[in-house]
């Protein structure tokens, strides 16, 4: 049996209204996007690299490019790409998250200060 305190019931109350800003829901949607979008990413990148040396460990240590062999261009492959995906983040967190961030703060400050006067 728990009882919920008065703070969590205000805390509730004043965040319903804040979710359904217009703002607030647009950068939920936004980050939702880079999330599953680079997660999946990482998820094919992985499993790519899980599915290669489950199963063709043979191709992957008998056969070359440029004189190195391909498992080792598939674990460079985990590295680089690991990288490019932070690289995106950031970047994306700069460019197309920010702005929604920016503009979900600006309304949830008007719609304070319309509550207070």
């Amino acid at each position: 049996m728990t009882t919920e305190s008065p703070t969590t019931a205000a805390s509730a109350a004043v965040w319903s209204p804040i979710l359904a800003l217009p703002e607030f829901v647009e950068l939920r949607r936004r980050r939702r996007a880079v999330t599953t979008g680079l997660g999946l990413i990482a998820t094919v990148l992985f499993s790519g690299f899980l599915v290669g040396f489950a199963f063709f460990p043979e191709p992957l240590g008998n056969n070359t490019a440029f004189g190195i062999p391909l498992s080792l261009w598939v674990v460079f492959s985990q590295f680089a790409g690991t990288w490019v995906l932070v690289y995106a983040y950031f970047r994306l967190s700069r460019t197309f998250i920010q702005p929604a961030a920016d503009a979900a703060v600006r309304a949830i400050a008007q719609r304070d200060q319309e509550r207070a006067s």
